[in-house]
């Protein structure tokens, strides 16, 4: 039997008994929708030694950053240069990164000197074996089999799910069974744990990006069957292999194919821009149908593959022997000169590098930890009573405390940054962006943006830079926006629907900031709409005028809690590593 995944909740259905041959796939990935720069990444060609291997036109990757998605292809000749234009909307944007210049980056195995490649050698197919061999592997956590599964009658037909093995425990023989002859597809969590040239792979990412932390999962899906051995659900599924439903994802990712080709299909524009973890779900058959996806094309190994958060994508394995003789460039998968074992045959292996702290760390967090500092230096008044809480509220819940006006206005900043913006209408009613539609990346969505730690620095150092400067610009933009969309009827709405269930739970309650507490839970939003509105207009008023001058202090702590988190992983990752014997 499968176990079924329903929009992230294990639901146990026995769905069919395994054939031993089907369809195949994997992704984890995001997409795209036009949005201004992030200019306060400032990365240089000086600096980010990893970065610039791996897109070696800076430029282009930060015009991409949190915007869209970005191809870097391999290329065996010293000249870089971009491969598709600009103005091309069919085709993903494309830029060329040599191996010649990956060869000279040391700084990722530099105890692998002998091997040519420290991006291709960081694993093998053959060292998945190494690592499910490894203590405390059990499936469904560490590790899973999946498959992704089209419903084909009743009312959810056409709807896919994620398809996994039931069970916690299977040899590696069994592994590999269902690999080869299942169609399953294998996933590893957490490499960077128990792999060491792909845990420092990982922390230079870390350092470059400005991010916490870099999770990393490895993706291998079997080949398509030859044609002499295909079976009907092979030819049904167009004898694909596939291991994940089409979906968005909360995190930015950057993939590295490092053996193998996989055929990807991406969405041009977000189904929520700059999506957070909380808005995460599962899209809709109408947002499928009506995605408006790039060309779809291929990862070759060595091909790098950035896609920001918020966009649909799949992938899977097909019959690349007819796709070989495409007229498209991105199709096409060069062959490595001097090498004997062509990178290009077999399983399609893929890790997927996920900036888990693009949620994290952004405007809204920043906003956040303003508000925090606000009322450590201001009386923090009673907003809504104990007694008030408790006629109001309509779960038949006990109200324990009084709601202060920091929790109203914590559940202000998060309502504001998580409002739909008009290209997320665009995207749910199918119709052309029209003249008035130029700006719809601004707004309410800058909260949402993401901003680079200085966790190796120190910040008073950089408060003239170029970087520093465009951050603080942004967090006074968004505090203008803030400013002038609060609403408490919004946010008694935001609160009613996003973040209370009858009856509340620690699973309902999915909207967090760093201080959050029990404290701060308004079990009783409808009392939100009895409050003085001039009452409020003045303590908005002056929380802005504080803010202003407070943004030092605000990226100040959170940047102590970034060294805190980025501390707390690499202590775990060590502990972690040294278990594995790595």
């Amino acid at each position: 039997m499968i176990i079924l995944y329903r929009q992230g909740v294990l639901t146990f259905i026995i769905l069919l008994l395994l054939t031993l041959a089907a369809a195949d796939n994997e992704v984890c990935n995001e997409d795209y929708n036009d949005a201004q720069n992030n200019n306060f990444y400032a990365w240089s060609t000086a600096g980010p030694l990893l970065l610039n291997a791996l897109f070696p036109n800076l430029d282009r990757f930060q015009t991409a950053w949190e915007t869209h998605p970005l191809l870097s292809r391999v290329s065996f000749t010293q000249q870089k240069q971009d491969t598709q234009p600009l103005d091309n909307k069919q085709i993903i944007p494309t830029i060329q990164h040599n191996r010649q210049l990956i060869s000279q980056l040391k700084l990722i195995n530099n105890q692998h000197q002998d091997q040519e490649d420290p991006i291709l050698s960081l694993l093998s197919v053959d060292d998945t074996a190494q690592i499910l061999s490894q203590p405390d592997m059990t499936h469904g956590n560490e590790y899973k089999l999946l498959k992704k599964i089209i419903i084909q009658d009743g009312p959810e037909k056409g709807e896919e799910y994620n398809g996994m093995l039931p069970g916690t425990q299977y040899s590696l023989q069994d592994i590999l069974q269902y690999f080869h002859y299942g169609a399953f597809s294998l996933v590893i969590n957490k490499v960077q744990q128990r792999w060491r040239r792909i845990a420092n792979f990982a922390r230079q990412l870390e350092h470059e990006l400005g991010v916490v932390e870099v999770n990393v999962n490895l993706y291998m899906t079997p080949e398509v069957v030859s044609e002499k051995d295909r079976t009907n659900e092979d030819k049904m599924n167009g004898n694909v292999r596939e291991g994940f439903e089409a979906h968005w994802d909360w995190m930015d990712v950057i993939i590295v194919q490092l053996s193998g080709m996989k055929r990807w299909s991406v969405a041009r524009e977000a189904s929520i821009y700059l999506s957070s973890k909380d808005q995460k779900r599962k899209p809709t058959l109408k947002e499928l149908k009506h995605v408006q996806r790039y060309d779809d094309f291929t990862l070759c190994p060595g091909d790098v593959l950035y896609i920001p958060r918020g966009n649909i994508h799949n992938a899977s394995t097909i019959d690349f022997e007819h796709l070989q003789e495409s007229n498209s460039d991105l199709d096409r998968c060069p062959s490595y000169p001097n090498e004997t074992l062509d990178r290009r045959v077999g399983p399609s292996l893929h890790l997927t590098f996920g900036l888990l702290e693009s949620n994290d760390a952004t405007i809204e967090t920043l906003l956040h930890y303003a508000l925090d500092a606000y009322y450590e230096s201001s009386d923090n008044e009673i907003a809504v009573s104990t007694t008030t809480c408790s006629n109001s509220n309509s779960y038949g819940v006990t109200v324990d405390h009084d709601i202060r006006w920091s929790s109203v206005f914590h559940h202000i900043v998060a309502e504001v940054a998580r409002r739909a913006h008009i290209c997320d209408h665009i995207l749910q009613t199918n119709r052309e962006p029209s003249s008035t539609d130029i700006n719809c990346n601004e707004g309410t969505t800058i909260l949402r943006k993401s901003v680079p730690l200085m966790l190796d620095d120190i910040i008073s150092d950089n408060e003239s830079s170029e970087q520093y400067l465009n951050l603080k610009q942004t967090y006074l933009s968004g505090l203008d926006i803030l400013v002038s969309s609060a609403n408490l009827t919004k946010t008694a709405t935001f609160i009613q629907t996003h973040l209370l269930k009858p009856p509340p739970d620690d699973d309902a309650l999915i909207f967090h900031y760093p201080s959050y507490s029990e404290q701060d839970v308004i079990i009783c939003p409808e009392a939100l709409n009895e409050l003085s509105e001039d009452d409020f207009i003045h303590k908005l008023n002056t929380f802005d005028k504080f803010s202003r001058e407070s943004f030092d202090q605000a990226y100040a702590s959170l940047n102590n809690w970034g060294k805190q988190r980025r501390q707390e992983d690499r202590l775990q990752q060590r502990i972690s590593l040294d278990t594995v014997g790595q």
